[in-house]
């Protein structure tokens, strides 16, 4: 870790980190100890493309609610 100032919004140091995620891709952050980022870069990240439902859903898939006394 190198120190790259302090932090805006509460002074603290700043370090330049690069630590591989649980995927293999080589990560990049810049943030201070108390866990504020001001960025990250994900190297070598796959897109992820949009996730379609098989089948549409209805109008409105609920058709009754209702409420009735126990007592």
């Amino acid at each position: 870790m190198e120190l790259h100032g302090s932090c805006q919004k509460c002074q603290a140091p700043v370090f330049l980190n690069k630590t591989t995620d649980l995927h293999g891709n080589s990560v990049l952050t810049l943030n201070c100890w108390n866990g504020h980022y001001k960025w990250i870069h994900i190297e070598d990240i796959e897109e992820i493309e949009a996730i379609q439902p098989k089948t549409p859903p209805k109008e409105n898939p609920v058709t009754y609610i209702g409420f009735f006394d126990l007592s």
